[in-house]
């Protein structure tokens, strides 16, 4: 006798059901591996943010120990140096204070854009936020300054030329 000859594959239902359930799977899945995806690059940004933070009050730090009040051009260079992070603009503002002679050499507030095409961040002295606050420069009570001075870093891409005095006037 023979044997019959048994087909063992799958039917073409079977394959288009399969096919279906994992369209329908693709498609629940993708929107919130995107969604994942920005919270990193947004993670991402945050931390440079923060080693520039780091970096430029490392910086300041050293000025100090120096006993100098002026943040060369190789100063503002450092701090990238030393961050190496993508910086695209970073801006820090400085203390002004005429009881507290360390307010000139902290960093209280910071303004960081990754690259040209990134919306910038802000530190605003607790937080880093993705808008500047009508109130930016404005002193906490917990901050013992009189006002801030604005050190522009990174401009453009590039070192921001000239010294600055810490004390608030930029030099040539």
């Amino acid at each position: 006798m023979k044997k019959k000859n048994e087909n063992k594959g799958f039917t073409l239902v079977e394959l288009i059901v399969v096919l279906v359930i994992l369209a329908i799977l693709a498609a629940i899945l993708v929107p919130a591996l995107l969604g994942y995806i920005d919270r990193a690059r947004s993670q991402q940004t945050v931390l440079n943010a923060k080693s520039c933070l780091t970096a430029a009050q490392a910086e300041l730090s050293s000025i100090y120990g120096k006993n100098s009040d002026q943040m060369t051009q190789a100063d503002k260079t450092r701090i990238q140096t030393t961050a190496d992070v993508p910086v695209y603009n970073l801006t820090i503002y400085v203390g002004k204070s005429s009881t507290n002679k360390h307010a000139a050499y902290t960093v209280y507030r910071v303004e960081y854009k990754q690259d040209a095409n990134a919306d910038p961040i802000y530190f605003d002295g607790e937080a880093w936020v993705e808008s500047k606050a009508t109130d930016f420069t404005t002193k906490k009570a917990s901050e013992n300054v009189d006002s801030f001075t604005e050190v522009a870093i990174w401009e453009n891409g590039a070192v921001k030329s000239g010294a600055v005095d810490l004390k608030g006037t930029t030099t040539p």
